[in-house]
């Protein structure tokens, strides 16, 4: 699968959109192609960093967004996605490495992000990526759902 992974535009948003309310995880919090459109609008006026892969055909398979200042110097990934017909091709290592470089930079020493506790196989890919388990957070996004706090340490190799 040929693919390029580039800074996230504007242009992508309807893309990105698309993915996340096609996603049964996303779907369980209630996102919908218009309140998906609103956020990320407002995460780009925001100036959110971001990467989205694409394939030859130039549409967007995959993305992920991040900040620098949601936990002190630390990165934070707020949003990944992989188009379901394009998980298992190294898109998601891909577009974390490149939150990764781009964070070493800049001299951020951690990555943190939130993943929901029965989304069993994201879970098993952050592990694999090397992040470590800090916790558990019941109800932080909704009640009922617990969400899981992982942590990489980015100037460990």
């Amino acid at each position: 699968m040929n693919y390029v992974i580039r800074v996230w535009t504007e242009s992508d948003i309807g893309g990105i959109a698309a993915i996340m309310c096609s996603h049964a995880l996303w779907q369980h919090y209630g996102v919908t192609l218009a309140s998906a459109t609103i956020r990320l609008v407002e995460l780009f006026a925001a100036r959110e960093k971001g990467w989205v892969v694409e394939n030859d055909a130039q549409q967007v398979m995959g993305f992920i967004l991040y900040n620098t200042s949601t936990f002190g110097n630390s990165g934070y990934i707020r949003l990944f996605g992989i188009q379901a017909d394009a998980t298992h091709h190294g898109l998601g290592q891909d577009l974390l490495r490149a939150v990764e470089r781009d964070l070493r930079d800049h001299q951020v020493n951690r990555l943190v992000l939130l993943c929901t506790a029965w989304n069993h196989r994201a879970r098993r890919f952050y592990e694999r990526m090397g992040f470590e388990k800090i916790g558990d957070l019941p109800d932080w996004i909704q009640d009922g759902t617990t969400e899981v706090l992982y942590v990489k340490h980015l100037d460990r190799g």
